[in-house]
C-alpha cells in the first residue's frame, strides 16, 4: 500500500466522530514492549469498530516513587508504525510538548508523519506539566513563539529568516493543528491563527466550557474537542469492580487535593471544596440507620471521588446519559474517550469500547455531526 493509497471500505468519512485518547500510563510491572503490543492490538479493534481516530500522549523517564508513569517520549514513532499497519483512522500526539523542542525540528517531526500517514495526522500541541510559578509564565511564552515559528515554517516563508522544510504541504499540517492550553493569551494565541482547540480528561466539563467560550469570543472558528475518562460495563456495580484497581491508582493524580485542575474547578464554584462535601456525607450518614448510613457514606465517597477525577463509570445507560450532559455543557464537535488506565485489564477495556459503540454511541450520534 502506497503512502497516498485508500481504502474506500475503511476511509475516515464513513467513520464515527469519536475518538480514543491513550495516554499509555502503566505499572512498572509491565514492560513498555507489552503495553505498545497491546495499545496496537486495542487500535487493530479500535478501527474495526469504527472509531475515528487515536491519539497517544507524550511523557519522558520513569518518574521514580510514582506508581506508574507514561511509556511514550516520541508519539510519532508509535503512531506512524500504527498508521502503516491500520488503514482509515486518523492518528494523533495527544499532545507534542513544544517549549522542549526547537520550532524547525518540531516542524520537520509533524510533516514527516503527515507524510508518511498519507495525510492521516492530527497534532496536539501544548506546553507540558508539573510546572508552577514563574516557570510556568515562561514556558506558555515558549509555546506560543514555538507555534508562530511552526506556522512560519510550513507557511515557507521567505522573510521569517527560518529554513526552508523539505516537505510539500504545509497547510495540510496546519490544518490538523490542535491547540492544548488553558491560560487566557494562549488560547487567544490559538483563536488568532486559525487553530483547532481541545480540552483534555483532567478538568471539569464548566470549566472546559469556559476555555472554549474564551477561545469562540476570540474569533475561534476551529473544530473543538473535549475528552472524557470512560469505562462501561453491563452494570454500574461491575464497571466499578473492573475499574477499582484503575482508579486506586488514577483517581489520587487527577483529583487529590494538590491537583491543579480540581483546585480550579473548586475556586470556580464548580465542584464542592472537600470539607463540605465531607459534612453533607455526615448529614446524609446520620438521617440513616448504622448499616445504611455506611452504604450511603461509601456510595457518596466513590460518587464523589469520580466526579472530581472525571471519570464516567457504568451501565450502557448511565454513561450515556453522563455524555449527553457533557456534551450539553461543554458544546465540543468531538469527543474522545480516554479507556487505557494503568492496572485495568485490556478485556475490560475492549469490552468497553464495544459497548460503547453497539449501545451508547447511537444515543449520541443525534448530537454530533458526521467528521
Amino acid at each position: 500500500m502506497t503512502i497516498e493509497s485508500r481504502d474506500p471500505a475503511t476511509s475516515h468519512e464513513s467513520r464515527l466522530p469519536i475518538g480514543l485518547l491513550y495516554q499509555m500510563w502503566e505499572t512498572p510491572d509491565i514492560s513498555t514492549a507489552q503495553l505498545v503490543e497491546r495499545a496496537l492490538d486495542d487500535f487493530r479493534l479500535a478501527a474495526e469498530l469504527g472509531f475515528g481516530s487515536v491519539w497517544v500522549g507524550e511523557h519522558h523517564y520513569v518518574r521514580h516513587g510514582n506508581r506508574f508513569f507514561g511509556r511514550i517520549p516520541h508519539p510519532e514513532m508509535l503512531l506512524t508504525r500504527a498508521a502503516a499497519e491500520i488503514p482509515g483512522m486518523r492518528f494523533g500526539t495527544g499532545v507534542k510538548v513544544l517549549p522542549d523542542l526547537p520550532a524547525a525540528r518540531a516542524a520537520e517531526e509533524m510533516c514527516m508523519l503527515d507524510l508518511l500517514s498519507g495525510g492521516r495526522a492530527d497534532f496536539g500541541l501544548g506546553q507540558g506539566t508539573g510546572h508552577q510559578g514563574e516557570e510556568r509564565v515562561r514556558r506558555q511564552q515558549r509555546y506560543r513563539d514555538c507555534v508562530d515559528d511552526i506556522l512560519r515554517l510550513l507557511d515557507g516563508d521567505p522573510d521569517s529568516g527560518l529554513p526552508t522544510l523539505t516537505f510539500d504541504d504545509g497547510a495540510r499540517v496546519r490544518a490538523n493543528m490542535w491547540a492544548a492550553c488553558r491560560d487566557p493569551e494562549s488560547v487567544r494565541h490559538a483563536a488568532r491563527h486559525g487553530l483547532n482547540y481541545v480540552v483534555g480528561q483532567a478538568e471539569n466539563a464548566h470549566s472546559q466550557a469556559d476555555h472554549i467560550r474564551l477561545y469562540r469570543d476570540a474569533g475561534g472558528t476551529g473544530s473543538v474537542r473535549g475528552v472524557r475518562a470512560v469505562h462501561i460495563a453491563d452494570t454500574r456495580d461491575r464497571a466499578l469492580a473492573e475499574f477499582a484497581p484503575a482508579f486506586e491508582l488514577y483517581g489520587p493524580m487527577i483529583a487529590g487535593p494538590d491537583a491543579r485542575y480540581t483546585r480550579d474547578a473548586v475556586a470556580a464554584g464548580y465542584l464542592a471544596a472537600e470539607a463540605a462535601v465531607a459534612a453533607e456525607a455526615a448529614v446524609a450518614a446520620d438521617a440513616a440507620v448504622a448499616a445504611d448510613a455506611a452504604v450511603a457514606a461509601d456510595a457518596a465517597t466513590i460518587d464523589d471521588s469520580l466526579l472530581r477525577a472525571n471519570v464516567l463509570l457504568g451501565s450502557p445507560a448511565e454513561v450515556t446519559a453522563m455524555l449527553l450532559d457533557y456534551l450539553a455543557v461543554t458544546g465540543v464537535d468531538r469527543l474522545d474517550l480516554l479507556v487505557q488506565f494503568p492496572r485495568l485489564s485490556p478485556e475490560h477495556t475492549r469490552r468497553s469500547l464495544r459497548l460503547f459503540v453497539t449501545e451508547v454511541w447511537p444515543n449520541l450520534a443525534p448530537v454530533l455531526a458526521p467528521v
